[in-house]
């Protein structure tokens, strides 16, 4: 994996960075660092960031970009960096690759003032591989700087744990994010919620929704299901135009749909989206949202997913009082 030096800190990020320069700069950074948290808040990022500032060989608040050894950690050559990750094909990392690296760490920089092992995602080493990589977390080797990145570190045994110094990153304020997310994609502040809703209330996964057509087809699940509470017979050309979307990522936007109705049901509030603004059921609502979660769980499965989504539309068309 190729590092870039110049990633962007976040701005949830950034007591994260403050703590990692305060203890860099004193000289008090753990040997071993261990950054948790869910998917799509930032830690690969982050993680690289604090690679390529370790082996830069400029004293900057960042890696530089510039000197010899930023340019060969952009160009995926740096002697002093190791990218332990499973490899194609296999989402497992084994011991044998494990036992590599931790080779490699105990010889001399070449380059850097140290050297740094990046593992991600570490709840991938298998029993034998964390086992070997606990001898080099309880016995370091000098100018070594271990960085674990991990969304499950629940997985990870309690030895490699305990010996990592824990930066959790946690899902960011709403707020915050809405913000960033306004300020990178220039989106109305309605599109801005849809796909943070859309993302599960991952920042990086909203980005990515705002800066692709995945945004255009959360729009066409919305239009979809507005259509059929106006022509309940459109249902199989509904159906039929859906059919094309991911199928994961359709039955979460059926769902966020459906609790969006339910939440202005509640509420009073008119959502942007319901132009027809027609009086559903909320009990029949509850139902649909539960049904979607379910057949989100069911789209990776060889279950008939054309069938399943007629047959969901027919019950969303059906629910007008």
């Amino acid at each position: 994996m190729t590092v870039k030096t110049d990633t962007d800190i976040y701005p949830w990020l950034q007591g994260h960075w403050a703590f990692f320069m305060q203890r860099l700069e004193a000289d008090k950074l753990a040997h071993a660092l261990m950054i948790e948290g869910p998917s799509g808040v930032g830690k690969t990022e982050l993680a690289q960031t604090m690679v390529a500032r370790l082996l830069c060989r400029e004293n900057q608040p960042r890696a530089c970009g510039q000197c010899r050894s930023c340019q060969l950690l952009c160009g995926a050559a740096h002697p002093d960096y190791f990218n332990l990750q499973p490899e194609e094909g296999s989402n497992v990392i084994k011991v044998d690759q494990v036992r590599d690296v931790i080779g490699k760490l105990d010889l001399t920089t070449s380059i850097s003032e140290r050297k740094v092992a990046y593992i991600h995602p570490a709840e991938a080493m298998n029993a034998a591989a964390a086992n070997a990589l606990l001898k080099s977390l309880e016995e370091p080797a000098g100018n070594t700087i271990l960085i674990l990145v991990s969304d499950n570190p629940g997985r990870l045994p309690v030895t490699i744990r305990s010996r990592c110094q824990s930066i959790v990153v946690n899902q960011p304020d709403a707020r915050l994010v809405h913000d960033w997310l306004e300020e990178i994609s220039k989106a109305t502040p309605e599109q801005v919620r849809a796909a943070f809703q859309a993302a599960g209330g991952s920042p990086l996964r909203a980005a990515h929704y705002l800066s692709s057509p995945e945004q255009d087809a959360y729009a066409q699940v919305r239009t979809g299901l507005v259509t059929l509470l106006a022509r309940p017979g459109a249902v199989s050309q509904t159906s039929s135009q859906l059919n094309e979307l991911d199928p994961i990522d359709l039955w979460r936007w059926l769902s966020i749909c459906t609790g969006e109705v339910i939440k202005s049901n509640m509420t009073g509030q008119s959502l942007e989206w319901m132009t027809a603004n027609p009086k559903l059921r909320d009990r029949r609502l509850l139902e649909l949202q539960r049904q979607a979660d379910i057949n989100r769980r069911m789209a990776s499965t060889q279950v008939r997913g054309d069938l399943l989504l007629q047959e969901w539309l027919i019950n969303w068309a059906e629910q007008v009082v």
